[in-house]
């Protein structure tokens, strides 16, 4: 099976990690945290550029230039990364996190990871915000974070999101790529994007802001109390329906996911003094199931680590989680 997290021929994997986040730190390079994003880019092995080149089909036994696309190349693997409009505009690794720059040389943010999937297709940089979030008069503390991701294959603009982990069990809370909402920058790779790129800090100035709304979340759903009944709703709309009907007498059969992430709702991480049985406790019973819990397919310990990341970040565990927060939300009264 393919590695999610790129690996050079010479066995260089193309990650790095400063933080102690448990999710993370079995993968990559440890290292001391980075200042700047051209260290943050050399220890991650993404010090590396793309180019553009013509695509060209046989016909009638010659080459033909096919105008209307062109295909993104990996200079130092010569990796075809992906094949796009001919309006695209690829953006370099440098040119997409050189703008934290300014966040972490100021001590506003620093480095907790960086790396690539797919080959290069895709790239990432994470920066932790100094502050913490906190549900009121608990101990229940959540790390506030700004995901910067870009693609090299089409299938992602430039983004840049909010994100968080909770500090209790490591929990990633980062909300879905594509479905991003307005805690989230997304530039098209199009003419103007470096123009976009160069306002992009000042959007993110907002991230704060955004962080503490985010908080005043936490703590409306930490007020939801749960009873058997609402976490049942809450698992129908977030998992899809259980049955219901019982056969010879006996409880129908649950779900792997259902029976573990009801289990985690009165786990001791989700009984904590003041958020016990809320919608807060429901949400984090989903997070815990997708970063520790949800089967990950892969032959080794590493590869399995690997497709766990890839997912809580960028795939199915995010998208997952989204719907749970959203679903949350709903269920107490936030539109």
């Amino acid at each position: 099976m393919s590695h999610q997290i790129t690996v050079r021929k010479d066995g260089t994997e193309e990650f790095f990690s400063a933080g102690s986040t448990p999710v993370w730190h079995r993968l990559g390079q440890r290292t001391e945290r980075a200042i700047t994003s051209g260290a943050a880019l050399r220890m991650a092995a993404l010090d590396w550029k793309v180019e553009e080149c013509p695509i060209h089909a046989e016909v009638d036994g010659g080459m033909q230039e096919i105008t209307t696309h062109k295909s993104i190349v990996r200079r130092d693997t010569k990796a075809v990364l992906g094949v796009v409009g001919r309006r695209y505009k690829p953006v370099q690794n440098e040119e997409a996190f050189e703008w934290l720059d300014g966040l972490v040389g100021s001590r506003l943010a620093m480095y907790e990871t960086a790396g690539s999937i797919r080959n290069g297709a895709l790239v990432w940089a994470l920066v932790r915000l100094p502050e913490e979030l906190r549900i009121a008069d608990t101990d229940d503390v959540v790390k506030p974070f700004i995901l910067c991701v870009n693609s090299h294959d089409g299938s992602l603009a430039f983004r840049a999101l909010n994100t968080a982990v909770r500090v209790v069990c490591s929990n990633t809370l980062t909300l879905a790529l594509r479905n991003a909402g307005p805690d989230a920058i997304a530039v098209k790779h199009t003419d103007s994007i470096h123009d976009r790129l160069a306002d992009a800090q000042e959007v993110l100035g907002l991230a704060v802001t955004e962080h503490r709304r985010f908080e005043a979340h936490m703590n409306l759903l930490a007020e939801r109390k749960f009873r058997k009944r609402d976490f049942e709703s809450y698992l129908d709309k977030v998992l899809g329906p259980a049955s219901r009907q019982f056969v010879d007498g006996k409880e129908p059969d649950l779900t792997a996911a259902r029976q573990q992430i009801t289990a985690n709702f009165d786990h001791e991480l989700q009984r904590l003094k003041g958020i016990e049985h809320t919608a807060w406790s429901a949400f984090n019973a989903v997070g815990q199931y997708v970063d520790w819990e949800r089967p990950t397919r892969g032959a080794a310990g590493r590869e399995r680590d690997e497709r766990r990341f890839a997912s809580i970040m960028f795939g199915q565990g995010a998208e997952l989680k989204r719907k749970a927060w959203s679903t949350a939300l709903e269920m107490s009264g936030v539109r």
